[in-house]
């Protein structure tokens, strides 16, 4: 054994002695049982919930289809990157102890078979680790993308020093994700890119450009108001939308356009519910998800409970205390846009001043998503969105179009940078300043036009009101952008999956 393990299997010893000593490890997590989401979110809360292991950073969630037995169902995988006061061996005891309380029959179990729950070490720090039970870094984990791709989505973080880090362990992997052929290997069969829907199911947002149609049911909204009053005129206008191409469609109560006066929770409620059950109960748009645009808890909860599938919250949960710990519970996708102040004041000099477009907002997103997290929100969940038009000058809004990649690339977390990214110019002021429009309707095409330029940037979700213009120039978006370096070719349809 060298010396550099030799010196790490000393300081891990004496961590799980004295825990005085935390070393960094990366832990796989994977379940093709049961309710797969559910199982992967408990085991790491098991882990988490222990005084002698923190979850630092958490990797995306991957569905995959199974390694050497393949006559079973598709797998989720992730992985995490923790700070521990235990050994190897502790470690991978208490890993044991929560796969047992999780379900899994260790001892009689089929090896590489059906699983509700695996947990792995991967790293130890820098360590190289061998004895009967365990060894690290994990024999198999360079040819396995489902370990690698999760792996790569983790940070450094510099909690640890000398054998103790895996920063260099971290590199080793995203050299040996690069051999597998890197980004340009996610979004097939094989391994997908996905996040829950609050069902135990997965889809995957980001294998393509995917349309959120807005449906406003709103007597005031700014370029649609009072169009779709009645259930039977947005049920009619939900049909449209999917015919055109639309994956989701947002149901909104309230308009958010600057300086609009807000509608109370009960009106709200009244508006979308409707709409929100009438769209779940129609066999032909089983396919569509169905998105709620509020900024009240009590809104989304009672939306997702009649069918809704995702919560779209242009506050981040600023409006309302109890939105982070609603939607956790509730366990959907959760849109978190960021914005300053309220419709009210968000356009105010204070709210639109900036030391760096790019950095504050990647930097404020990160802060309300810690926020969520603290509040039990699965990572998985989260859909960012930079906030077009939202506490934005008409220049700082073409900024975001042109550097949305820069955003993703800028938030402090790894899941952040690989999940799904929304952005929603529609028909908004600026475009209509540019162009020379001033009915809102009239601004489609510029719409369209923004749009294909934040696909460019990674942007992988399109909140627009004319989805058949939209949905054309993504089309070609997808169809161009599919030769770039790193990027996976696959048809647009209209399918959310």
């Amino acid at each position: 054994m060298s010396m550099r393990a030799l010196q790490g299997l000393g300081g891990a010893l004496l961590g799980s002695l004295s825990r005085t000593y935390a070393t960094e490890a990366v832990v796989a997590v994977g379940s093709n049982q049961g309710d797969r989401v559910s199982n992967v979110w408990a085991g790491l809360a098991s882990l988490t919930a222990r005084q002698d292991t923190e979850i630092l950073q958490y990797g995306c969630l991957y569905e995959t289809k199974p390694a050497y037995l393949e006559d079973q169902g598709d797998f989720l995988n992730t992985a995490v990157l923790v700070r521990t006061e235990l050994g190897p061996i502790p470690l991978l005891d208490a890993l044991k102890r929560i796969e047992l309380e999780c379900g899994r029959d260790v001892g009689g179990g089929i090896r590489y078979g059906p699983r509700p729950l695996d947990l792995d070490v991967v790293f130890y720090g820098g360590l190289d680790f061998r004895d009967e039970r365990l060894e690290v870094p994990h024999p198999r984990w360079r040819e396995r993308s489902f370990v690698v791709a999760p792996v790569c989505d983790l940070l450094p973080v510099g909690s640890a020093s000398g054998a103790g880090s895996c920063s260099g362990r971290l590199e080793e992997a995203r050299d040996a994700w690069r051999d597998l052929g890197g980004e340009a290997s996610v979004g097939g069969d094989e391994i997908r890119r996905v996040i829950p829907t609050g069902s135990g199911e997965v889809v995957s947002l980001s294998d393509r450009s995917h349309i959120m149609g807005i449906l406003n049911a709103t007597p005031d909204s700014f370029s649609d108001g009072g169009l779709f009053q009645t259930t039977r005129e947005s049920l009619t206008q939900a049909r449209r939308m999917a015919r055109e191409g639309a994956s989701i469609v947002d149901v909104g109560g309230q308009s958010t356009r600057p300086g609009a006066d807000r509608v109370g929770c009960q009106e709200e409620l009244d508006r979308v519910l409707p709409v929100v059950e009438a769209i779940k109960g129609a066999g032909d748009l089983s396919r569509v998800l169905v998105s709620v645009d509020t900024f009240y808890a009590q809104v989304a909860e009672e939306a997702v409970r009649a069918g809704a599938d995702l919560v779209n919250d242009v506050s981040s949960g600023s409006l309302d205390a109890d939105m982070h710990r609603t939607v956790a519970r509730l366990g959907v996708p959760y849109v978190m846009m960021h914005m300053r102040g309220d419709p009210k004041t968000m356009q105010s000099a204070q709210n639109t001043s900036y030391a760096d477009l790019v950095s504050d907002i990647a930097s404020e997103l990160d802060a309300k998503v810690d926020l969520a997290l603290d509040e039990g929100m699965m990572p998985w969940c989260v859909i960012t969105d930079p906030g077009v038009g939202f506490a934005k000058t008409h220049d700082q809004n073409c900024e975001i179009l042109c550097r949305a990649g820069e955003i993703r690339r800028s938030f402090a977390k790894g899941f952040l940078r690989r999940a799904p990214m929304m952005v929603g110019p529609s028909r908004k002021g600026f475009l209509g300043r540019i162009v020379g429009k001033e009915d809102p309707k009239e601004r489609d095409v510029a719409t369209a036009a923004a749009a294909a330029l934040a696909s460019a940037q990674g942007c992988n979700l399109f909140r627009v009101h004319n989805v058949g213009v939209a949905s054309d120039a993504l089309r070609v978006a997808d169809a161009v952008g599919a030769f770039q370096p790193g990027r996976v070719r696959l048809p647009h349809t209209t399918a959310n999956n």
